[in-house]
């Protein structure tokens, strides 16, 4: 017998569910397939940078599922102040509209486009957030012929929910989002210290009562008379009174074969995730004292001077900058495409900051098949996606950012570790 509960994936969603039952006295061991904690959401210490895997803000900082998550081990976030997000258009910055007043005070905008966008923007917020989950932005927004139009809610969807396509955005998942922005005192928050402070705080949790173990990647489990009796690891079978399955159940199928149902299998093998291209540069110098978000439309992209932010992340006098550009996962295939929207990323940020790249002593770019787990589209909304319980497999749980939860992205991952914890505690008493 191994751990009293066994969690596969050291992610955000496996190390919050992981430090949730540690912090409730559950002997927890979590199996991860990599050298590293933190799955996408990892960090490396370079040259003095501290990088993480991308751009890892939490939307709505203190009022967010990743620090009401913390807040379950007795951990608060300690947030640096993200400054206001800028829009870059007709080469110049302009601080990007992000609820209604700063939109009727955009000079920018005509009155008209002002008023169409605020129209929107009230109509999404009183719908029905459920009944608009399969229809797409394109259906549900209108005056999107007006080109400034469009192009606010492509940032805004690409902004808050990694989805610039409105054709591809579920415009309840959009709804949602909004009335939680509106609501919350801050848009985004930045962890001091990034990723590693929320990493290191979940591992030193589950390991005040147990372990992790990395290098472990499960080949299969084995599931029998509606129970995982087993956790092929290595050479080994593990046995555990209950499991986490907490890596993006894209995978589940391969690893549980008939165990599941067919239904559950064909939910998982269905959903498809974002993707894009990160790029990290390390600089020698300064080239702007920007410390909000930075965004362009055409192509929509964003970025952050992570270290105007959080001085931590760079040695003084030196300067950390992080872009991402969404792009369709078929792109992610095609080498020369790839290739080709790097050097366009790269021209964008010359553009904005000239010389920058003349000042980068060392760059990361990354090619990410799988940036959040699933595209927030109709028929991959909240209702479409795995629960965090297994029909049929009572003591097998999911958690991560592929499984049913009313948020996007590493939301979800924090929110359904949450409930994966409090529904193991439930089945063990």
């Amino acid at each position: 017998m191994g751990a009293e509960v066994t969690v596969i994936g050291a992610g955000f969603g496996g190390l919050t569910a992981a430090a949730v039952l540690a912090h409730n006295g559950v002997q927890v061991e979590v199996l991860e397939a990599t050298g590293h904690l933190g799955g996408r959401a990892a960090f490396d210490r370079k040259d003095g940078f501290l990088v993480d895997y991308g751009i890892h803000t939490h939307r709505y900082a203190a009022q967010g599922p990743a620090a009401a998550a913390m807040r379950e081990i007795g951990h608060e976030i300690e947030f640096a102040h993200v400054g206001e997000p800028q829009l870059w258009r007709g080469g110049s910055f302009v601080d990007l509209p992000s609820g209604v007043p700063q939109f009727l005070k955009a000079g920018f905008l005509s009155a008209g486009e002002k008023g169409a966008i605020i129209r929107n923007m009230m109509k999404l917020v009183l719908s029905s957030t459920t009944r608009k989950a399969d229809v797409s932005l394109t259906d549900a927004l209108s005056g999107l012929d007006r080109p400034e139009v469009n192009s606010m809610f492509k940032l805004l969807s690409g902004i808050g929910m990694v989805a610039p396509d409105l054709s591809n955005a579920s415009a309840g998942v959009f709804a949602l989002f909004l009335k939680r922005a509106l609501r919350s005192k801050e848009t985004v928050g930045y962890p001091v210290g990034g990723t590693s402070q929320v990493i290191e705080a979940l591992s030193k949790r589950v390991e005040s009562q147990g372990s992790v173990s990395l290098n472990s990647r499960v080949k299969s489990l084995d599931i029998e008379r509606g129970k995982v009796t087993g956790i092929r690891v290595k050479e080994e079978v593990l046995a555990s009174k209950s499991v986490v399955f907490a890596v993006p159940v894209q995978r589940l199928p391969e690893l549980a074969g008939d165990g599941i149902g067919k239904a559950l299998r064909d939910k998982c093998d269905a959903l498809v995730p974002t993707a894009g291209i990160s790029i990290d540069l390390c600089l020698s110098s300064n080239v702007s004292d920007i410390d909000g978000v930075i965004v362009t439309a055409d192509p929509v992209t964003m970025g952050q001077f992570t270290s105007n932010i959080d001085p931590t992340t760079a040695p003084e006098g030196k300067q950390l900058a992080t872009w991402y550009y969404p792009l369709p996962v078929e792109t992610m295939d095609d080498r020369e495409a790839v290739e080709a929207e790097e050097q366009k990323l790269k021209g964008i940020i010359e553009g904005m900051f000239p010389g920058t790249m003349d000042r980068v002593e060392w760059e990361r770019i990354l090619r990410l098949k799988i940036v959040d787990g699933f595209e927030p589209r109709p028929g991959q909304t909240s209702k479409d996606r795995p629960a965090v319980s297994v029909p049929g497999v009572e003591n097998l749980f999911l958690a991560g950012d592929t499984v049913s939860a009313d948020y996007t992205a590493g939301d979800v991952a924090f929110a359904t570790g949450v409930e994966a914890a409090r529904q193991v505690l439930d089945y063990l008493r």
